[in-house]
């Protein structure tokens, strides 16, 4: 038996309600903003496997969800008001739980209780406590099957984020008002079977990264590891230099964005580089740059972007002021610009 329930203006649901429907399967009331209150009464729903509460206001997941013993899919997503999910552990068959902007109580306890759920294989979730990321990290059982992880108002400025464990199920990763001094890939941490080379992609399903609002970045070399990254958006990043620092990244002898399409860069003032040296970039449909004064060069020679459809979005000025590797360069590239007007942000919007 199934229940939609979504998009509509529900406040209230009485226990009674769920008393009668023991055969429940399915039962989705995301997008109820009104939505506050849960009722224990939950429990009678014995039979329940999928359960959607995204984007309502529910503050308490009351005991009676707990006793859900079938229940595979929970999401949580987009409430940010879950001040309690202890006891998450009972739900012992669950195979995805979403918990990504839900506001549940960062602590060691909690980390504790996802990782005995034994079952889990996918899961969402946004951190902010340096320690507690820390720890989230350094755990192959979480880390092996996070699917989105957005950190957000990670501080102080020293904070770091070190990848540990494998994050194989990674597909979206969101930085996002935080001051962070440095992001390392700790590959010498691994304990890797001999006939696994060092190269191994540390993140081989990531496929989007943004980064809003981050201070005291100065590089994005880890990003080497993620081979089949589609999309990088950075927006103000006040003290970001390069986006692949030589130095580092020569160290592994990668090429990175074999698969990148969309490349946004906004905001970012200190900027000089995304590349020492042009990239062939096979999949690259898209180059936004708006606010990037220091940079002079994109990563780019007369063979790259071999589609054909590549589309550059920039200002007028920086276009003028803009270095080319050479003439042939040049020619190839100049006519996919699509200038923006000096008083028109990359949206469409008067500055």
């Amino acid at each position: 038996m199934t229940l939609l329930l979504q998009r509509n203006i529900l406040a209230d649901i009485s226990g009674s309600f769920f008393c009668m429907l023991p055969m429940l399967g399915v039962l989705d009331l995301s997008n109820n903003i009104n939505l506050r209150y849960f009722p224990e009464e939950i429990s009678e729903c014995v039979s329940l496997q999928y359960l959607s509460l995204s984007r309502t206001r529910i503050q308490f997941l009351p005991a009676g969800l707990l006793k859900l013993r079938k229940l595979i899919f929970l999401n949580l997503e987009y409430t940010r008001m879950v001040e309690r999910i202890y006891g998450i552990s009972d739900l012992t068959n669950l195979k995805v739980l979403r918990l990504l902007v839900s506001g549940f109580p960062e602590d060691p306890c909690v980390l504790d209780e996802l990782q005995l759920l034994e079952n889990l294989q996918s899961l969402t979730i946004t951190l902010g406590l340096a320690s507690i990321l820390e720890q989230f990290l350094s755990s192959q059982r979480l880390a092996s099957c996070t699917r989105v992880l957005r950190i957000e108002n990670l501080n102080p400025q020293s904070s770091k984020i070190s990848f540990v464990a494998t994050m194989d199920s990674l597909r979206e990763l969101y930085l996002a008002q935080s001051n962070i001094s440095e992001i390392k890939v700790e590959m010498k941490e691994m304990v890797l079977p001999l006939h696994i080379p060092v190269t191994t992609p540390f993140f081989p399903n990531l496929s989007k990264v943004s980064l809003e609002f981050c201070k005291g970045l100065r590089d994005l070399t880890w990003l080497i590891f993620a081979p089949n990254l589609t999309v990088l958006r950075v927006l103000s990043a006040s003290q970001l230099e390069e986006v692949i620092d030589k130095e580092k990244a020569e160290q592994q002898s990668l090429i990175p964005f074999q698969e990148l399409k969309e490349l946004r860069l906004e905001n970012v003032e200190m900027l000089r580089s995304i590349h020492w040296c042009p990239l062939p970039f096979p999949c690259l449909q898209e180059i936004l740059v708006n606010g990037c004064a220091r940079l002079r060069k994109l990563p780019l020679n007369s063979t790259s972007a071999p589609r054909g459809d590549l589309v550059i979005k920039a200002h007028e000025l920086w276009i003028e002021m803009l270095e080319w590797e050479d003439e042939a360069t040049k020619a190839r590239f100049l006519p996919s610009f699509k200038a923006f007007p000096e008083n028109i942000d990359a949206d469409g919007y008067e500055i």
